[in-house]
């Protein structure tokens, strides 16, 4: 949960600092991207995760346990990198 935490607050800095660069409101893409990053994190940890979880519980698979622990940082910080640089090279109005 601290790591999850720590790593939505990089994302947000990350964008604050890129927003310049891509001709955006600084503010408004941080927000942008800590959500990108929330949702994702959110539906990863309420939808995937159970599944997992249970298979590890049941299975006593430490890599499983890891996979549920701590793959929705890795999901979420993907999808927030790929918004970035997909919707961030897009023109702002």
């Amino acid at each position: 949960m601290i790591i999850g935490s720590l790593v939505a607050i990089g994302v947000l800095v990350w964008f604050y600092s890129t927003a310049e660069k891509y001709g955006r409101n600084p503010v408004h893409w941080a927000l942008a991207g800590f959500l990108v990053y929330t949702i994702v994190a959110a539906l990863w940890t309420f939808g995937v995760n159970p599944g997992i979880k249970d298979a590890a519980m049941h299975g006593r698979n430490t890599m499983l346990m890891w996979l549920a622990r701590y793959a929705y940082i890795v999901v979420a910080l993907a999808c927030a990198v790929v918004f970035n640089l997909k919707v961030g090279k897009n023109k702002a109005d």
